[in-house]
Parts: C-alpha cells; structure tokens; sequence
C-alpha cells in the first residue's frame, strides 16, 4: 500500500493536544521510546485518530456522497479543467487514480493504523479500567467508522487489526465483505459496552449513543439486513435524551455544536491551529468577490470551487412550506463581468421574486455558512448523525419488517419540525424522501440509494436529465451498472501490492 509502510510507524507523528478535546493541531513529532506512557500520550492519540476524520468527511465525502448523486453537481469551468477529476466522479467516469478517491482511501487507513497502534499499547498499561475501556471504546468505534466507509465505497478491503511494525504485515489481500462487516460488527459491540451514554453539553466525543447509531446503521446496510437489530439499538438511543433542536437552522448554527440533536460530528475549530473547516468554500462559485457570500474581505478564484452545488431538481423536489429548503440552500446572483469571471451581487432564498433581475444564479449549500473572520477558515462541524437520523432510521426499519403503522409518529416528528403536515400513510418511499431532504448534503444520500437498491435507476434517469441539460456531457458519462456502485482500488496499491485485485468495471 502506498501508505502503509509509513502508517505502520504513524505513532511517530501523533497529534499533540491541550486539554480540550478540539485542539488536534499537529505541533511536534514525538518517538517510540518517549511516547505512549501516560494517559495524556493515550489521549493525544486517541484525539489523533478522530483527526483522520477530517480527511474524508468533508470535500472527499462529498464528492463521493452527495456529487455521486442525485442532490448536486458541479459548476463547469471551461477555461480551466485542472479539477475535472472532481468532475469525473459526478458523471461516473473516474478511474483508479482519481484523487479525491484515493483520498479516502488513504485517510480511512491512516485512521484505522492510528487506532490499532492505540489498541495494541494501551493492552499491557497500569491505567484505570475506566480510562482503558473510554480510549478501546473510542478507538474501537472509530476503527468500525473508517472500515464501514471504506466497505461502502470499495467493497472489499485488506483486514488491518494489528499495528504494523514493518513489511511482513504491511501487504494483505482484501477479505470479503462479510469477513469485514463481522469485524466492524464486533468493534461495534464493545465499543458500545465500553463507551458512556451521553451526557449534554457534549465535548465531541463518541459516545455510547453514537456507537449504537452507527451499529445499527451497519445491521440496516450489510449484505443480510438486520432490521430487528437495528430495531433494538435505535430504540435504546430513543432513551438516552436527544431530541429535535425546534429550530432545523439551528442543528448547524456554530454557536450549539454537539447540541442535543448530535450524535457525532465530526470537530473543526476557526482559528490559526490547523483545525478550521473550509468547505464553504468549495461548495460557492469561484468568484473575486465571494465577500457577498462569506461576509469576508477576500476572492474565491481558485480551482477549488463550484462543487456540490445542488440540482434544480433537488430543489424542485422540496414539498411546499418545507422549513428545511432555505437553511439548506441558498442562491447566488450576479453577472459576468467582460472577462467572463463570475460577480456576484446578492444572496437570495431559493423563492425569492428578485432573481429574475439577475442575469446568472447559482445554487449553493447554506448549510454551512456562517460569520468567520479569514478566508477558508470556518468554524462548522460537519454532522455524522443526527437525532432525526435515528428517527428515520427506525421508522425504515419498522416499515422493512411490515410495521409501517408504528413508523408513522418518528417519520411525523420530523416533518413537523420542518413545517409540513404529518402523514397517515408511510412506506419505503416516504421514507426515503424524507431522508434526501432532512439529511441534504450532509453525505448520506449515494449510501441510502445503495442501501434502498435505486442507485442504478435512480441515477440513470438523474444522467438523462443532466446530459439534456448539458451538452459537455459526452455519451460515455452516467453508464451506470452494477460495477459502478463501487469505487476502484486506488491504482497507486495495486502497483505496490501484488495481492490485491482491482474491482470489476475498472482496469
């Protein structure tokens, strides 16, 4: 593997942390001989791992999760085609070295090697029970997390559970897809006897809660569905005191991160540590004034930008009143100026009567705009799972085992919240809808295609729209099959290790 060989010794280059549990900032390197001694060096690890996950969730993930389908697309740049790898996973015709692919590849292995050298050393330490099983809980948790993304996207994957100390461990064939979900299975399980029930106000950290979410949203998705399962750990996370903030604005209002409707999020911090968030700005055109976005003094001309900007059908597809549509999506108006380049001029709801003043809108996300003092330097955490998640989720799960009758008051608490009317009637389809605009751009709706069977369907029609609306969109763009519900082996690792296959579909 390109990275394993340094993975295996990524307790070198760990992260060092004060005491809050958001300052994951790398700021030294530390060795074998001085570190992993005290439950300080165990913590500063420990939060070394949640580090990784800032390297998949965001831009990759949301490329892979939401420009993968049919929630958004792109903004096409014809005079720079620098980013069309970006692109290329939009319209289904990335290869195995796509960047942004191998990306999550490479960043759920960094997490997984950073967990097991935690795992291994922490065995034989004269620690407390309670802080043992709180850094397993975690690690084992987080561990689960990384190969359940990597099991989605890539199907089957090498089976890393020991810390790799040199070349003889460093090259393994994939297992099987059963053979992985059994392991994320068992780390499930005892993170979740490990791991505390929440407590609010939370700091960030994986919780008993969190880990039951995500248990069952593996029993919901693996090849031989548990709904009862799941059922069970749902109704267990239902008693642990989460709700609905009133507000659906406010579930991403940075002032009320890790508020009572979080289950996980993933923590970033404004400031000049190395922990802010920044994807505000891959998600807005490119432009020389996205001051009128941002609200800072700045330009937003390079490569990175215009991605996952929402479809006009997403945004045809909201029920009228839905509170969520605003929040979630905004638009952009303005002109070109005779350069060509993108002004912008004011931001507008997506109703808004003023747009037809404007010769050029775009769509952009608003989930994750708020005030900040730098350029690309936000303070947004990005949401893993939310209470209303849990609610969906187990109302799919009655519906899955012919109970669609008591799916109905957890599918009603969330349409009510967003303004709408509750229904009588609820079956898989509701259900779905209900997800695509609760859980919008938040990198769940490729995964709930895959897992409800409609990706193939769905995204076929979705490529029939886009190629009638966009003529750069060559023939060859969304042929969509069976091989493309997965991702290819990143061609870097098959060049290095001789016992990995490439999935079917791809070279």
């Amino acid at each position: 593997m390109k990275k394993i060989l340094t993975l295996c010794i990524s307790w070198l280059c760990l992260i060092s942390c004060s005491d809050s549990f958001l300052d994951l900032a790398p700021q030294h390197y530390l060795n074998e001989s001085t570190f992993f001694k005290t439950e300080e060096h165990f913590t500063q690890a420990t939060n070394g791992v949640y580090e990784r996950l800032r390297g998949i969730t965001n831009v990759p993930a949301a490329l892979m999760g939401e420009m993968r389908s049919d929630n958004t697309h792109y903004i096409r740049y014809e005079a720079d085609r620098a980013q069309r790898q970006y692109e290329e996973i939009a319209d289904f015709i990335n290869d195995e070295q796509n960047i942004m692919t191998d990306d999550m590849y490479y960043n759920c292995f960094s997490g997984i090697s950073r967990a097991n050298t935690i795992l291994e050393r922490i065995t034989d330490k004269p620690f407390t029970d309670e802080f043992k099983n709180s850094v397993i809980g975690q690690a084992k948790f987080l561990r689960a997390l990384f190969y359940f993304y990597l099991v989605r996207y890539f199907g089957e994957v090498p089976l890393y559970l020991k810390e790799v100390k040199g070349p003889d461990g460093a090259f393994l064939p994939r297992s099987s897809v059963d053979d992985v979900y059994e392991v994320i299975l068992s780390d499930l399980n005892d993170a979740i006897a490990k791991l505390p029930v929440v407590k609010f106000p939370q700091n960030g950290t994986a919780t008993q809660g969190a880990a039951r979410m995500l248990l069952a949203d593996v029993l919901m998705t693996k090849p031989v569905r548990d709904y009862a399962g799941a059922e069970t750990q749902l109704k267990e996370i239902l008693k642990m005191g989460y709700e609905l903030l009133p507000d659906y604005a406010d579930v991403f209002d940075i002032s009320k991160k890790n508020n009572k409707e979080s289950v996980f999020e993933v923590q970033y911090q404004e400031g000049d540590q190395g922990q802010e968030s920044n994807w505000l700005y891959y998600f807005i055109p490119r432009t020389s004034d996205a001051e009128v976005i941002t609200g800072v003094p700045n330009t937003n001309t390079i490569a990175d930008a215009g991605w996952n900007v929402p479809t006009q059908e997403m945004v045809n597809s909201y029920e009228k009143g839905d509170l969520r549509l605003n929040p979630s999506i905004a638009i952009i108006a303005g002109h070109n100026n005779e350069y060509g380049q993108f002004m912008c001029e004011k931001v507008l709801t997506v109703d808004s009567p003023e747009i037809e003043n404007y010769p050029i809108f775009y769509y952009f996300v608003n989930k994750y705009r708020h005030p900040h003092s730098k350029i690309r330097n936000t303070d947004d955490n990005w949401p893993i799972y939310r209470y209303s998640n849990v609610l969906l989720s187990l109302a799919e799960c009655l519906v899955e085992q012919g109970r669609p009758g008591e799916a109905i008051p957890y599918v009603n608490l969330v349409r009510n919240r967003a303004g709408l009317a509750s229904l009588s009637v609820i079956n898989a389809e509701v259900i779905a809808n209900e997800r695509r605009h609760e859980l919008a751009f938040e990198n769940h709706r490729w995964f709930d295609l895959i897992r409800t069977g409609k990706a193939i369907e769905v995204m076929s029609a979705h490529g029939k729209r886009m190629k009638a609306l966009y003529p750069y969109l060559q023939e060859r763009t969304y042929q969509i099959d069976k091989d493309k519900l997965l991702f290819p082996i990143p061609y870097h690792e098959l060049q290095i290790n001789s016992l990995l296959k490439q999935n079917p579909g791809y070279k």
